[in-house]
């Protein structure tokens, strides 16, 4: 069941492309799981992988962004609609997403795809409101997140997209997280965009837990949970036997 309270219900006003952003240090299967899960429920023809150059809030991910677009394509290759950009890895300085979609303009806004853990610090990102503009965010669930940030997270953007109504929001989430609603849709009437909470079933795997668990003993084990041809890309080229300090 879903909420959809956004006032967005023609059609032709959904977008048909979603950007979906990360490190993918290493892209695993947990990436395939939420692209494919997305594609399905967003109804959407196009999915556009965008691994980040040097993030600014993170320690400088070690395997160049090239390389990383290269395990990229190498997992997404002939899944139609499915494209990679090298936008960030040819980018100067720290990839900021707000220049990222800024240097896109794609028109109409597409889905933004974030995880909760990631959209909790949403507001201290450089010009937040950029992004709003130019795309219509799509928050997906993930274990282990802090509900309550969140939760803080949504309100103040719903506060700046035009909405003042904090409590049903919080009812909204809650119904999100408890399985009464698989999603909860916002209209954002000062960005002309909306906010989407979306909870997930999507496989879900820590990339610092795979990185580390490369590095160790097991790495067989950690070997199974990417896609086949980045496996055999990343055996061939002795890639992750280290963990970066």
């Amino acid at each position: 069941m879903a909420m959809d309270i956004s006032g967005v219900t023609e059609r032709r006003a959904r977008p048909t492309l979603a950007l979906f952003g990360g490190a993918f240090n290493p892209v695993h299967r947990g990436h395939m799981s939420l692209a494919a899960e997305i594609e399905a429920r967003l109804e959407v023809r196009e999915i556009l992988f965008i691994p980040t150059g040097h993030p600014p809030h993170k320690e400088f991910p070690g395997i160049s962004c090239e390389e990383r677009k290269i395990m990229l394509d190498l997992a997404i290759g002939g899944h139609p609609g499915w494209v990679s950009s090298d936008i960030e890895c040819r980018m100067k300085g720290p990839s900021f997403t707000a220049r990222t979609i800024s240097v896109l303009a794609i028109d109409p806004p597409p889905f933004f795809l974030l995880g909760e853990d990631a959209f909790a610090d949403f507001w201290s990102w450089g010009h937040p409101e950029v992004i709003l503009s130019g795309t219509h965010l799509v928050i997906v669930t993930r274990p282990g997140s802090e509900e309550e940030r969140t939760r803080k997270a949504i309100i103040k953007t719903l506060r700046a997209g035009g909405l003042l109504d904090p409590l049903s929001a919080g009812d909204a989430l809650l119904g999100v997280r408890r399985g009464k609603l698989e999603e909860v849709v916002w209209s954002l009437p000062n960005f002309g965009t909306t906010l989407r909470f979306l909870r997930i079933s999507a496989v879900d795997v820590s990339s610092t837990d795979l990185r580390h668990g490369l590095a160790g003993e097991n790495r067989e084990y950690w070997l199974d949970l990417l896609p086949d041809p980045v496996k055999s890309y990343i055996v061939k080229k002795r890639k992750y036997q280290v963990f970066p300090k």
